[in-house]
C-alpha cells in the first residue's frame, strides 16, 4: 500500500514537473533537479523500469527540454537522450548505464 501511494506521489510531481517545461530554453535551478534526482533517481525507481515507465518518462523529458545548469548543452542532450531513449525502448541494462550519477555530475552538477 505504502508502494502505491508513494508512486502515486511520485507520478503527480512528475506531472507537475513536466507542465512546467514548456520552453526548451528554460534554466533548470538546482533546487528542480535535486526534487527530480531523489524522487526519481535516488528512489531507484529505475531499477524497475516496467513498474515505473510513466513517471520516469515525464522526468527525463522534463530534464532533456531544459538547458544544463553547468556544462556543455551537447552533452547534457546526449546524457538526457540516452536515458529518455533507454525508457522508450524498455532497455533496462541501457537505463541503468544511462543512468550513472557519477557522469552526468561530473559534467553537469552545480
Amino acid at each position: 500500500m505504502k508502494r502505491i501511494i508513494f508512486t502515486l506521489m511520485v507520478a503527480c510531481f512528475g506531472m507537475a514537473m513536466v507542465q512546467t517545461a514548456d520552453a526548451a530554453d528554460k534554466k533548470i535551478t538546482h533546487e528542480q533537479i535535486e526534487e527530480v534526482m531523489k524522487k526519481g533517481f535516488k528512489a531507484k525507481l529505475q531499477n524497475d523500469l516496467a513498474s515505473n515507465k510513466e513517471v520516469l518518462t515525464k522526468y527525463a523529458n522534463w530534464l532533456a527540454a531544459y538547458k544544463p545548469p553547468r556544462g556543455d548543452a551537447e552533452s547534457w542532450k546526449k546524457k538526457t537522450g540516452a536515458i529518455v531513449a533507454a525508457i522508450k525502448a524498455n532497455d533496462q541494462a541501457g537505463l541503468k548505464k544511462a543512468t550513472n550519477c557519477k557522469a552526468c555530475h561530473n559534467a553537469h552538477k552545480e
